[in-house]
């Protein structure tokens, strides 16, 4: 319960905001669900997230996740991959934005123990060569080899896919990835299948938001 916290702060300090960080003082009693807030100090605000619609949604993609999926629980491996996603959303320039969201979900699904398995065939487990092509297997949670995965539906992951998607997984944006729509799609999918009990509206929300993928010739 945080009465009058869109006005002021306590003590003069800056008004709480949506996915801002700061340090909470409560009045903490034992056996309740619900506590007061006295007081909340401001660190962090995030203006920068409010300026652009694909970083809000990004933005929303990660608290909407974590507060599906995460306990109640002192995590701080969690805590600092929701920092540095938001952080990252606010600093990408225009052209890494979808990036830069598609990693901070990502992030958070391999913090919460669900990292998808893409450095070995996930059904006969031998490493994937170089080049090599597979799909990825969503019921099975990772990447299957050409020869294990003649009878999978998911969409075929090149050498350049499997790299970009380990990338965004690590919360890597080293570089702008191809095909974000396509990306969206199979981090979509991995987490129906694993994580959430139903689909992320803000996922939704960013796959309209994105344009169409043009296949280069």
């Amino acid at each position: 319960m945080a009465k009058g916290v869109r006005g002021r702060s306590g003590r003069g300090h800056t008004a709480i905001g949506t996915f801002a960080t700061g340090t909470v003082s409560l009045y903490l009693k034992n056996h309740r669900d619900l506590q007061t807030m006295k007081d909340f100090s401001c660190t962090r605000i995030r203006e920068g997230l409010a300026t652009d619609v694909l970083r809000f949604s990004g933005a929303s993609a990660v608290a909407e996740l974590v507060l599906m999926h995460a306990d109640q629980g002192c995590r701080p491996d969690l805590f600092e991959a929701i920092e540095s996603g938001l952080d990252t959303l606010e600093s990408a320039d225009s052209a890494q934005g979808p990036t830069a969201a598609l990693s901070g979900v990502w992030r958070i699904t391999r913090v919460l123990g669900f990292e998808p398995q893409l450095k070995t065939c996930i059904r006969c487990e031998l490493q994937f060569i170089e080049d090599e092509v597979g799909r990825f297997d969503f019921p099975a949670g990772g990447i299957a080899c050409l020869e294990c995965s003649q009878n999978v539906d998911g969409p075929r992951i090149g050498p350049g896919a499997r790299l970009q998607i380990t990338q965004l997984v690590q919360g890597r944006i080293d570089d702008t990835i191809d095909h974000p729509k396509k990306h969206l799609a199979v981090l979509s999918q991995f987490l129906n299948y694993h994580v959430v009990s139903r689909p992320l509206k803000s996922l939704e929300f960013i796959q309209r938001l994105l344009p169409e993928d043009v296949e280069q010739q």
